[in-house]
């Protein structure tokens, strides 16, 4: 199927996942590619999404209820008239029930269809049960209308629960994929802080890793490069997820034609 343009959006209901770290290595990977894309930011207790690219990324008080509901609408009719190849949506935490409200009420991913408008749900395993049952509701509700890509954070959580459980079976079996975060030292992490601070203003990957710019010294510049190439492998590889199929790399495509005209393995019990 072809998709016209990509809503990216992480509705998980647990903080602390490197959410907004993940969304700065793909933001950064869609301008290396030279790819239009606007943002919204709805974790209206920090808006560090926004902070880093007020250019365009607006941001939204989600509140609760029938104000997220408003908030959401807004949100999505706006989505749905912009013209930019892909939109990237970041949440706060325990959000995931109201999103999934809006989404069903408003008949968003419906809409999205008729549109040719795809969306990708990003995905972060974590080790609790909670987390778990949080993730299972939210395929139950999206089904394949939605593409999933999982993303692993070792500095975050292992995933034990996940990993090789039935549900990561069934997301794999709807064309799933996991990427892996990388792990960034305490040190440079730190110095982001200081270096925001000092500017006044939320600084993006992509210029923190600017070493002529100053924000940060050269070694701690170049962790952020080395995590940032990382990262983009990563997303090349699984580009078919990420982006409108106009502008999905050739490789790519003629990959997945290739996978799809294989036999599909069956099994035989005999009779």
């Amino acid at each position: 199927m072809n998709t016209t343009r990509r809503i990216h959006l992480n509705p998980q209901s647990k903080g602390n996942l490197g959410k907004s770290f993940e969304a700065e290595f793909r933001t950064a990977w869609l301008d290396r590619l030279g790819i239009a894309w606007n943002g919204s930011d709805l974790d209206d207790r920090h808006y560090t999404f926004a902070n880093r690219h007020p250019q365009v990324v607006r941001s939204y008080e989600l509140g609760n209820g029938q104000e997220s509901k408003t908030a959401l609408l807004s949100l999505f009719r706006r989505v749905l008239k912009d013209t930019a190849p892909v939109h990237i949506v970041d949440t706060r935490a325990q959000a995931d029930a109201l999103i999934t409200s809006a989404l069903e009420e408003l008949q968003v991913l419906d809409v999205c269809a008729e549109q040719g408008v795809r969306m990708t749900f990003l995905l972060f395993p974590t080790d609790d049960t909670e987390s778990m049952m949080n993730l299972g509701r939210l395929f139950l509700y999206a089904g394949d209308r939605v593409d999933y890509v999982i993303v692993e954070n070792p500095a975050k959580a292992r995933g034990d629960l996940f990993k090789g459980s039935q549900l990561e079976k069934q997301l794999q079996d709807f064309g799933a994929k996991a990427i892996t975060l990388p792990t960034v030292t305490p040190t440079t992490l730190l110095a982001i802080e200081k270096a925001e601070s000092v500017a006044g203003r939320g600084l993006s990957f992509a210029e923190l890793s600017r070493v002529e710019v100053g924000h940060l010294e050269r070694l701690l510049a170049g962790e952020i490069q080395w995590a940032m190439q990382k990262m983009f492998r990563q997303y090349d590889a699984v580009a078919n997820l990420f982006l409108p199929t106009d502008f999905i790399p050739k490789e790519k495509i003629v990959a997945k034609k290739k996978a799809e005209a294989q036999p599909q393995p069956q099994l035989n019990f005999g009779e």
